[in-house]
């Protein structure tokens, strides 16, 4: 892989830890609000675009047996992005800054909570992103490709929240699976 996509990947790997770690500190009611969203949603953003570069990346460079599993993953992870960075806009540019100014709140904007219309957009987003590193996985051998997996294996738990939201703790190894995914492609691609 090119410096340009370890960078990306590794970009990748502490955005997702940058998200994760607002995110556990949110649950714990350590974070105020709207401190805590601020602290999920900018890395999140950013999360989008990192994993996009990396996965174009490793396309780009990718021998021609693990090429058709590198581009479907590249195709997901655009549609992944092209989802959250919608939701995550709205949140830091429009719901968030109506909040702090004591401004009434624009119906069907709100984000995270159970059947509203940006968290089911978010939750598809992160079914294709968890897909993506699914289809990744098949170009690479060992650990890597068990991370990738497992990451993979987080699409079912994540889309079901779209019905029960108690899967969010199914869900919660995301938290690892991602940062460790991306890391060990980082590595793997030298």
């Amino acid at each position: 892989m090119s410096a340009f996509g370890r960078v990306a990947a590794w970009g990748a790997c502490a955005a997702g830890i940058g998200y994760g770690v607002p995110q556990v500190l949110q649950v714990l009611h350590l974070l105020p609000d709207p401190i805590d969203r601020i602290l999920i949603f900018a890395p999140s953003l950013a999360l989008a675009t990192l994993f996009v570069l990396a996965l174009a990346a490793l396309a780009a460079e990718a021998s021609a047996p693990d090429r058709v599993w590198r581009f479907a993953a590249l195709a997901l992870g655009l549609l992944y992005a092209a989802f959250v960075s919608q939701v995550y806009v709205i949140q830091l540019g429009v719901v968030i800054p109506r909040e702090l100014a004591g401004e009434a709140a624009v119906p069907g904007f709100a984000c995270c909570g159970f059947r509203q219309p940006l968290t089911t957009i978010d939750l598809l987003g992160y079914t294709q992103m968890s897909l993506a590193t699914l289809l990744l996985a098949p170009s690479y051998r060992g650990a890597t490709r068990w991370a990738l997996v497992a990451n993979g294996a987080m699409a079912v738990p994540v889309f079901l929240q779209l019905f029960w939201p108690q899967f969010i703790w199914v869900a919660a190894p995301w938290l690892v699976t991602f940062p460790a995914a991306m890391a060990l492609v980082a590595r793997a691609e030298r």
